[in-house]
C-alpha cells in the first residue's frame, strides 16, 4: 500500500502546476460524488421508506383497531347461545359452509371446500371442512368467522391462516379448518 502511495505522489510531482490543479478538482470531485451517492443519498432514502413503511403500518393498525371494535360491538349485541353440544340430524357442516361462504365472500373467493371425518374417542365423530378462500378482504373473513359463530349447531374453528396477497395488500388467501362433534 506503501509503495503505491509513494507512485501516485511521484506522479503526482512530475505533473506540471495546471494539471496538479485539474487532478485535484477531479479528485475533489469524485470525492464528493461518493460522499453524496454512496453515503448520504442511501442514508436519507433509507429513512425516508422506513417512514413511508411505518405509516403504512400505522394506517393498518388503525383499520384493525376498527375491526375489532366492530366484532366486540357485535358480540356484545348477539344473544348467548347455547352449547348444547347437539347437533341436529339434518345438520351438514359442509353445506352450512357453503351457504355461509356464498353470503359472505363476494364473487369468486370461495378456491376449495374438502369434507372430511374421523372417529373421536367416547362415541364422538369429529366433521371438518377444510376452506380455502383466495383474495378476500378482512371484512368478509370476519362476516364468514360470524356466520360460523351464529350457527344453529356448535361448529367451531380449528384452523384459521391469514396471508397478505403481494399484490394486494388489502387481500388475503385465508386457510379456515371448522369443524363439528357430533355423536357416532
Amino acid at each position: 500500500m506503501n509503495e503505491r502511495w509513494q507512485s501516485l505522489t511521484s506522479a503526482f510531482e512530475r505533473l506540471n502546476p495546471r494539471e496538479q490543479r485539474l487532478v485535484a478538482v477531479f479528485a475533489l470531485l469524485l470525492v464528493a460524488a461518493v460522499a453524496r451517492y454512496g453515503v448520504y443519498e442511501p442514508l436519507v432514502g433509507g429513512r425516508e421508506r422506513l417512514a413511508q413503511a411505518n405509516e403504512r403500518l400505522l394506517a393498518e393498525l388503525g383499520t384493525l383497531e376498527d375491526l375489532s371494535r366492530r366484532v366486540r360491538a357485535e358480540g356484545k349485541n348477539q344473544p348467548a347461545k347455547a352449547t348444547t353440544g347437539e347437533v341436529p340430524d339434518d345438520f351438514s357442516l359442509f353445506a352450512f359452509l357453503d351457504k355461509a361462504a356464498a353470503r359472505a365472500i363476494d364473487g369468486e373467493g370461495v378456491e376449495s371446500m374438502a369434507p372430511s371425518r374421523r372417529e373421536l374417542d367416547g362415541g364422538l365423530e369429529e366433521t371438518l371442512v377444510e376452506l380455502r378462500l383466495s383474495s378476500v378482504s378482512l371484512d368478509e373473513v370476519v362476516s364468514l368467522l360470524r356466520a360460523i359463530d351464529r350457527a344453529a349447531a356448535p361448529v367451531y374453528v380449528k384452523r384459521l391462516e391469514l396471508r397478505k396477497r403481494y399484490d394486494d395488500t388489502r387481500a388475503f388467501d385465508v386457510l379456515l379448518v371448522a369443524g363439528a362433534l357430533a355423536r357416532a
